[in-house]
């Protein structure tokens, strides 16, 4: 085939390159154009070499001290629109891969499952519309269309607890600004953790910066 699509892989193990490699090596619609192993790196091959898919993790080691997740996929959105993310991941928040999806990301696959099915999220995402998401990752389609149907998972006030709370504002704070006990402050926001599927503050923080609250 003349006309294969262009794939970017960025990935920080080499193993993971090495069994994308082999397994795009084996295919005549899909040809690896760039690898590049942290987010930067990415986005400035992408500027001299477009391609038509990008495969990447949410993040990297490499990307830890210059560029977060959030942050990759909104460069990636905002700079090459056209481009289809196939998230290639290890990590397994509901929250983090639901929000990914709103900044572009059309095809999330587990570093756990069969190489393959990165293969069938390439083809997916370049011939058909909606959503691929791997035996591991099925259950995202189901929160992806409960939040679009009935919107934030959170009550506003549970919105605007998170909000102050990942600006930087302690619970005794917030209370005080709200004329509440810290007591409910503070069982607001594990209500809001519990129906986010986030167990721990940070990951709380990258939900609401993801959904643009701070």
């Amino acid at each position: 085939m003349s006309n294969r699509y262009t794939v970017a892989i960025s990935d920080d193990h080499p193993h993971i390159i090495h069994s994308l490699k082999m397994l795009f090596s084996n295919s005549d619609r899909f040809v690896i154009s760039n690898e590049t192993v942290c987010g930067r790196s990415l986005l400035s091959a992408l500027a001299t070499k477009p391609v038509d898919i990008v495969i990447t993790d949410f993040s990297l080691s490499s990307d830890r001290s210059t560029i977060d997740g959030f942050a990759k996929l909104r460069a990636l959105k905002g700079r090459f629109p056209d481009v289809k993310i196939v998230l290639l991941t290890s990590q397994s928040n509901t929250a983090i891969l639901r929000s990914a999806c709103d900044y572009g990301v059309k095809s999330i696959v587990s570093k756990s499952d069969p190489v393959e099915e990165t293969l069938q999220a390439c083809q997916h995402v370049m011939t058909q519309s909606g959503y691929y998401f791997s035996s591991t990752f099925s259950y995202i389609k189901n929160y992806l269309i409960k939040g679009r149907e009935k919107g934030s998972p959170l009550t506003p006030k549970e919105l605007e607890v998170i909000r102050l709370f990942s600006s930087g504002y302690t619970l005794s704070e917030i209370a005080q600004r709200q004329n509440r006990t810290i007591s409910t402050i503070s069982t607001q926001k594990y209500n809001a953790m519990r129906r986010l599927g986030v167990s721990s503050n940070i990951e709380l923080i990258r939900y609401a910066y993801a959904k643009g609250l701070i």
